[in-house]
């Protein structure tokens, strides 16, 4: 068995005098300064980083004013926030939303930060201040804000030379719409002449033609249609990416639009000898832009006879779905591989060795198209597969609003 402790009230002694020895240990581990103000004012306690922090030695700082601690300028008002504290002490921080500083003994600044802490010794109120030497990370702040008006300066640098290469496109784009209809009109009225005057010689008024001559100028009819084909194609991309296309919408017969167009490529089907065929069921009025309907039908049908190879089919399918137009345009043609089938809505896109030795133009006539089709709220997709044909299929919403109508 333990033998009793022959004297309990020093064993009591000794152990405070442990935790004391401990505590004083840890505060004066602290990175912070610890200080203890009576109420009077005067430093009761402190540590060693509170020496260090403010430059004064222990002995100096032991019964000071806590007041010497507080910049110069700002000591008149302190007192009053002490007698403040002291009607309400509670742990806090002090100068919540405030940039507090503490002055060292050579009279030099340095930002702070402080929390207070009331301690009730035998009824009196002392309290105990913490404070933290946050010089560190006002230099780290200082410098995350120039970086940041730095990177905010030439951010906006970039992006006035940004707006200013955007209107300086514009500009560009503006002067491109311009020139492309001024040099559309300058040559569209020779190809206007070139064309009368071939189709004046084709009727043989003037005498008549052999036939390597009426060969002749067929070429010449035909290169000039196709010339003035590509200058409208063109002036029509230019007025879509410029915003000046306007649809001129109307109710009209979808069923002979159908047949104008089919009328107007018959003949080039008949010279490769391919089945044209109309399997159109909807009979109904179609309220969009007709002149421009009968661009994106012709668009595609003269597309199809112009990839299908001699004694092939094209044929047109439309009918109701729901509450919109579907149009099909099939062929028999060559087709398009699986993987272009993404590009070929793309401005100046032609189809790769597939269309070898055929004839395409600017490769414009799909983009505009597409862009027409998504003019009047529609969309256009392709199935194709390479020696199989090919099928060209749009939706147009057939109810049109309010504002369309008026």
């Amino acid at each position: 068995m333990t033998a009793p402790d022959p004297n309990p009230h020093a064993s009591t002694v000794h152990q405070q005098g442990s935790l004391e020895s401990r505590f004083r240990k840890l505060v004066e581990a602290a990175p912070d300064a610890i200080l203890e103000v009576n109420e009077q004012g005067r430093i009761m306690f402190l540590n060693e980083a509170a020496e260090r922090m403010f430059g004064y030695s222990r002995g100096e700082m032991l019964g000071l004013d806590v007041e010497n601690l507080v910049p110069a300028a700002m000591r008149g008002g302190h007192a009053k926030h002490r007698a403040s504290y002291a009607s309400r002490p509670n742990t806090r921080p002090m100068g919540t939303g405030l940039e507090l500083q503490g002055q060292r003994k050579d009279g030099s600044l340095f930002p702070v930060e402080i929390s207070l802490s009331p301690n009730w010794i035998e009824g009196s109120l002392h309290v105990i201040a913490s404070v933290r030497d946050i010089t560190e990370r006002r230099v780290v702040e200082a410098r995350i804000r120039a970086l940041r008006e730095q990177y905010t300066a030439e951010l906006t640098a970039k992006n006035e030379q940004l707006e200013a290469r955007s209107r300086e496109a514009e500009q560009a784009n503006r002067l491109k719409t311009e020139f492309l209809a001024s040099m559309s009109h300058e040559l569209r009225t020779p190809l206007h002449t070139i064309i009368g005057f071939s189709e004046l010689l084709t009727e043989q008024l003037e005498g008549p033609l052999n036939e390597k001559q009426h060969r002749f100028v067929g070429h010449i009819s035909q290169d000039a249609r196709h010339l003035l084909e590509l200058i409208n194609q063109i002036l029509d991309i230019s007025k879509i990416e410029s915003g000046h296309l306007e649809l001129r919408r109307e109710a009209f017969d979808f069923d002979h639009c159908v047949g104008e167009v089919l009328a107007g490529i018959r003949n080039h089907a008949a010279t490769k000898n391919i089945t044209l065929e109309n399997q159109n069921s909807f009979h109904d009025a179609l309220f969009a832009d007709r002149l421009r309907m009968k661009e994106i039908l012709y668009n595609l049908l003269s597309n199809a006879v112009k990839f299908t190879p001699e004694g092939g089919r094209v044929w047109l399918e439309s009918g109701r779905e729901g509450n919109s137009l579907r149009v099909s345009v099939c062929d028999t043609g060559i087709g398009i591989p699986q993987q272009e089938h993404p590009s070929i809505f793309e401005k100046f896109y032609q189809v790769g060795d597939s269309s070898a030795g055929v004839r395409e133009g600017t490769g414009l006539g799909l983009p505009i198209t597409k862009h027409l089709i998504e003019l009047h709220g529609g969309t256009i997709s392709v199935e194709s597969w390479p020696g199989k044909g090919s099928r060209f299929t749009l939706t147009l919403p057939l109810a049109p609003s309010r504002d369309e109508r008026s």
